[in-house]
C-alpha cells in the first residue's frame, strides 16, 4: 500500500509517505511562505564577487539569491543591474541565500524540459536497454535549439503520443516563459514550476499512489483536482492521529539515538557543514566470531542509516562511522550494500567511498530543506 499523508502542524503543512505502513520519509511547507525551488524569476545582479565565482541576484524587493558562474558566465562577462532570467534549485537556510541558476527546467509527468543545452537525458531508473535507446531516439526529435529533455523514470510506461504531446506542452510553456520575460519588470516572478505532486506529494504522481490521506478540506480538493484518490478524516476527533500514529512517527525521525534490533544503536547529530552517524554495538552480545557479528551489526546499521537519511530530508554530505572492520573486501561489501539500500530513495544519494579513517562517507541531493522538530512539534 502507498499512501501520502497531508496534515497541518502549527504554520507548516506536513506530509508522510507511508508506504506498506511505515513511514519512508516526510516534508514540511510553511504555509506563509512555501518553498521557492523551481520558482522562475526575472532578477536584476547586484553584486558580481569573482573571488567565490558568483554573483547575487534580486529576485524580490530586498530579496537575494545567489547564481553560481561557470565558463558559459564568466563574472567578467557580466554587471552590476543586468537583467537576467533564473530559476530557483535550492531553498536557502538562516545563513546561505537560496540557490539559483540560468537552466530553466520546467517538469511533466513524463519528462523534463532543460534551457541547458540540446540534448538528451534518461533517467538511470530505466534498466531495460533497448526500452532506453527508444526513448532516447524519440526524445532526440523533440529537442529544439533552446532546449533538451531528460526523459524521467515513469516515460519506460508511458506511450509515444503521450510522451510527444507532454513535450509539445513542456516546449509551449517555456516559450510563453521567454516571452512573458520580454514585458516583466525587473524582481518579478515570470512562472512557477511547482505543482501539487512536488510540494506535497513527493513528486508522485496519482497513478504511483493509491491515495491521499488528510484531514484538511482544501488540501483534499487540491489534490482531487490533480486526480489523487483521497480519503478526508475529520480533523476533530484526531482521526488520522489515531489511526496512523502521525505525530509519533514524526517526533522518531528527531531522537539523536536510534535502536537497531540486533541491540546496537545509531547516534546521529547534524551540524552546519555535515550530518555524522555513528554505529556502536550498544546492547548487541554476538554469537560465534566477533568479525562475523560486527558485520551483521554493520549491515543492519547501513539499511537504518539508509532509511533515516530519507526520513528526516538530510542532504549534502553524511559521514558514517562504522565498527571496524580488518578485511578490506568486508569494507567494500559494506559500501555497495550501503548503496543497494540508498537506491530505494526518491532522491538521488550515493554511498562515495571509506575514507583512511574508516568513515563512510555519502551524499545526497537537496531540495527542500531538512524537516525541523520546532516548526510544529
Amino acid at each position: 500500500m502507498n499512501e501520502v499523508i497531508i496534515t497541518r502542524r502549527q504554520q507548516h503543512i506536513v506530509s508522510g509517505w507511508l508506504l506498506d505502513g511505515e513511514f519512508v520519509e516526510f516534508s514540511s511547507e510553511p504555509l506563509e511562505e512555501g518553498s521557492l525551488v523551481g520558482n522562475i524569476y526575472k532578477g536584476k545582479i547586484k553584486n558580481i564577487v569573482p573571488n567565490i565565482n558568483g554573483a547575487f541576484v534580486e529576485i524580490d524587493r530586498g530579496r537575494l539569491c545567489f547564481y553560481p558562474l561557470d565558463e558559459r558566465r564568466k563574472p567578467g562577462k557580466l554587471k552590476n543591474e543586468q537583467e537576467i532570467l533564473i530559476q530557483v534549485k535550492k531553498d536557502g537556510t538562516d545563513k546561505k541565500e537560496p540557490l539559483a541558476t540560468e537552466n530553466i527546467e520546467l517538469t511533466g509527468e513524463f519528462l523534463v524540459l532543460s534551457s541547458d543545452r540540446p540534448f538528451v537525458g534518461i533517467s538511470g531508473k530505466i534498466r531495460d536497454k533497448a526500452r532506453r535507446e527508444e526513448l532516447k531516439s524519440l526524445a532526440s526529435g523533440l529537442v529544439a535549439e533552446d532546449y533538451g529533455f531528460i526523459v524521467r523514470t515513469e516515460a519506460a510506461c508511458a506511450s509515444e503520443e503521450e510522451i510527444i504531446s507532454e513535450a509539445g506542452a513542456l516546449a509551449e510553456s517555456f516559450l510563453k516563459i521567454r516571452e512573458k520575460q520580454q514585458y516583466l519588470k525587473p524582481c518579478q516572478l515570470a512562472a512557477t514550476n511547482q505543482s501539487f505532486s512536488s510540494r506535497y506529494v513527493f513528486g508522485l504522481m496519482p497513478g504511483q499512489t493509491d491515495r491521499i490521506i488528510s484531514d484538511d478540506s482544501e488540501i483534499c480538493r487540491e489534490a482531487q483536482d490533480n486526480g489523487y484518490q483521497v480519503r478526508f478524516m475529520e480533523k476533530q476527533d484526531q482521526s488520522i492521529e489515531r489511526a496512523y500514529r502521525f505525530s509519533h512517527s514524526l517526533e522518531a525521525a528527531f531522537h539523536t539515538r536510534v535502536w537497531l534490533k540486533s541491540g546496537g544503536f545509531l547516534i546521529i547529530e547534524r551540524t552546519e557543514a555535515m550530518t555524522v552517524v555513528d554505529v556502536n554495538t550498544g546492547k548487541s552480545i554476538g554469537r560465534g566470531k566477533k568479525e562475523s557479528h560486527i558485520i551483521k551489526i554493520n549491515r543492519e546499521a547501513a539499511q537504518e542509516t539508509a532509511r533515516q537519511i530519507r526520513l528526516r530530508n538530510l542532504s549534502g554530505i553524511v559521514l558514517v562511522d562504522f565498527i571496524d572492520m580488518k578485511e578490506k573486501e568486508d569494507e567494500d561489501r559494506l559500501l555497495s550494500y550501503m548503496q543497494s539500500c540508498l537506491n530505494r530513495d526518491s532522491k538521488k544519494a550515493a554511498a562515495v567511498d571509506m575514507t583512511k579513517l574508516g568513515l563512510m562517507e555519502i551524499t545526497r541531493k537537496k531540495v527542500r530543506k531538512p524537516i525541523e522538530k520546532e516548526d510544529f512539534l
